[in-house]
């Protein structure tokens, strides 16, 4: 029987199957990366509201997402993220400190809520600190988990925060400085401590001088909040000291103190003090003060 010749694996053979082989291998390659590799994840463009639940320290923690308008093209937005007071909710603190139109200026509103609507500021609160609360991890998972869930410019970031929602917003400056761009606090008070030589980012502070809950030169004890918190004066004095502040210039007016505070370690820090108003948002006009603060510091002001 005759055999059949076989074919000798000549250089002009090996010229002919090399690009098919290696664009085999390139086939086999590609499908073992997308087999292995993790899913991209998928960040939505849609503006509409919704929840988010995230696991932080053992218990699940939740924040109310508002992403800004127009996301189709044009710069990330900014984050803002709002804390609201004792016994508040995200929906409650969104409607009444009504930031919503920054949305359009380019601002993605996300609004944590406290465990049994109460925060772990340092001194206060007690709800959520017998729960053993870790607000300040929570916070540093909610910045890390927005830019998942819609598009965010990560170096545009901004804090508010109303009464108990305030001193958090203080501890998270203190215990995470450099991490925002922009901070404000309304009636709120510094309850935890505040090392010397923190950075500062621009923080803008509004109180009422006639507030019955934050003592202007006083403590007054609160029974619901089982402490007598820090009196305005004495928060923003050991405030601008850790950020190394010198003296501030006074504006003084009928109605307002604006005291500023401009050569800090970061930032600028402004006290807007409202004379012969307490502790309400509305009754501060805290929306227009928060509103163009932010504006002026965070949205308009020229990207890195």
């Amino acid at each position: 029987m005759r055999r059949t010749p076989t074919a000798r694996a000549t250089p002009s053979n090996l010229r002919r199957l090399l690009p098919a082989a290696l664009a085999g291998l390139a086939v086999l390659l590609s499908a073992c990366t997308a087999s292995s590799a993790d899913p991209l994840p998928q960040v939505s463009l849609s503006s509409e509201d919704r929840t988010i639940t995230l696991a932080v320290s053992g218990q699940s923690r939740s924040y109310l997402l508002q992403p800004a308008e127009g996301l189709q093209g044009g710069p990330a937005p900014a984050l803002v993220v709002v804390l609201h007071q004792e016994g508040g909710t995200p929906e409650g603190v969104a409607a009444e400190t009504a930031l919503q139109d920054l949305r359009a200026r380019g601002a993605t509103l996300a609004y944590p809520a406290g465990l049994d609507r109460s925060w772990d500021a340092g001194a206060c609160c007690n709800p959520s600190k017998q729960q053993g609360a870790d607000d300040i991890a929570f916070l540093d998972a909610l910045f890390k988990d927005v830019p998942t869930q819609t598009p965010v410019d990560g170096t545009r970031r901004a804090m508010v925060g109303y009464s108990s929602g305030g001193m958090l917003t203080y501890r998270y400056v203190c215990g995470r400085p450099g991490k925002l761009d922009a901070a404000v606090v309304v009636s709120g008070s510094l309850e935890t401590e505040c090392a010397d030589g923190i950075t500062t980012p621009d923080v803008m502070a509004v109180h009422g001088k006639k507030d019955g809950t934050i003592g202007f030169h006083s403590p007054i004890f609160i029974s619901a909040l089982g402490l007598a918190p820090r009196p305005v004066e004495d928060s923003l004095d050991r405030f601008t000291r850790s950020a190394g502040c010198e003296e501030p210039e006074s504006d003084r007016r009928p109605e307002l103190e604006v005291r500023r505070w401009a050569d800090c370690r970061g930032g600028s820090v402004e006290a807007q003090l409202v004379e012969e108003k307490g502790h309400g948002w509305v009754k501060l006009d805290a929306t227009r003060r928060t509103r163009e603060f932010l504006v002026a510091h965070l949205l308009d002001r020229a990207r890195p």
